[in-house]
């Protein structure tokens, strides 16, 4: 949109320009604050996994937002993943994050098709 300088009082906003600056400024801005004990706690729990310190201190804010949202402590979250093995904590991490983004950027795992050596077909008179 152009600017127009001008020396009239500004008008107001019609809907569909309140409804353009919603979209371009306030899309997906809620500001949580977190005790800073709780989210070291967090990262340092995803790090001590294998995690990388940039995918750790994102995955704890999720699941920090996530456990405010929901009233539930965030330390009892962590206390249920202690017993998963790598590969059910990345499905489980996997799970949390896309139910946090868009639909057309999921992530997902890639299975491996084998295929059999032998084929083995079915011979119908």
């Amino acid at each position: 949109m152009q600017e127009f300088y001008t020396n009239l009082p500004p008008k107001d906003k019609d809907n569909l320009d309140k409804t353009i600056e919603k979209l371009t400024t306030t899309n997906y801005e809620d500001n949580f604050q977190f005790n800073a004990g709780e989210y070291d706690a967090a990262v340092a729990f995803f790090v001590k996994r294998g995690f990388e310190r940039v995918a750790a201190e994102s995955t704890a804010y999720v699941i920090l937002s996530q456990a405010k949202i929901d009233s539930v402590s965030p330390q009892s979250i962590l206390d249920q993943l202690t017993y998963a093995n790598p590969a059910q904590l990345s499905e489980l991490i996997t799970i949390v994050l896309n139910a946090n983004r868009y639909k057309s950027s999921r992530l997902g795992v890639r299975k491996t098709l084998t295929t059999k050596e032998t084929v083995s077909r079915n011979i119908l008179d």
